[in-house]
């Protein structure tokens, strides 16, 4: 049975290789979908770079955080992080936010810090990345049933993923471009539409 499962999950790479990309926002960009189920998470003050350490930073965080990293002003980061957490957040030294960890479909585990706090262990989840950010949404439980893996594996399934993945990475670029306080809470309207469950 273990030979069996390997020889599935060696072919599923292929499949996933080999499957049509959608496009991202930018040409050259793909998107990489990866199903899982949390197997933990905990509470993280997402200023503590300690704290984050080796995980990936998404949602709209992820985004504002880019936006300094762009060149953007301090003013135009804090106006972007208060957005997404709400006023009091913002004001607040600490940016509350959850650090979940994941363990895919195929056995790897994958830690994502975002600002998203609805995700429970036991969720199956998308880890999605694409033009440099990471997003984790909830899935449907049919996604990490072991009988869905070949569904899971057709071409159509996978583009439609990835489809859904390139919106998400677009919604965020939006914010991180975003030059004007309606330009930054449109953006974040966007990202929460299109990047969480």
């Amino acid at each position: 049975m273990l030979r069996f499962a390997t020889a599935g999950l060696i072919a599923a790479g292929f499949l996933a290789l080999a499957a049509p990309r959608a496009d991202a926002q930018r040409a050259g960009q793909s998107a990489t979908v990866r199903t899982g189920t949390v197997t933990a998470m905990r509470s993280v003050d997402l200023n503590d770079g300690n704290a984050i350490k080796g995980a990936l930073v998404g949602g709209a965080f992820g985004a504002a955080l880019t936006r300094s990293s762009k060149g953007s002003g301090r003013r135009d980061k804090n106006a972007a992080i208060g957005a997404v957490l709400g006023g009091a957040a913002a004001a607040s030294k600490t940016r509350p936010g959850r650090v979940y960890t994941v363990t895919t479909n195929e056995g790897t585990m994958i830690q994502v810090a975002t600002e998203q706090t609805e995700l429970r262990v036991d969720d199956c989840v998308f880890v999605e990345e694409a033009g440099g950010s990471a997003n984790i949404r909830r899935a449907p439980a049919t996604a990490c049933d072991p009988a869905s893996q070949q569904v899971m594996q057709d071409a159509a399934i996978i583009e439609e993923m990835q489809e859904e993945a390139s919106e998400c990475a677009s919604a965020k670029q939006e914010l991180v471009d975003a030059d004007s306080d309606d330009a930054i809470d449109r953006a974040v309207r966007k990202v929460k539409l299109l990047c969480y469950d």
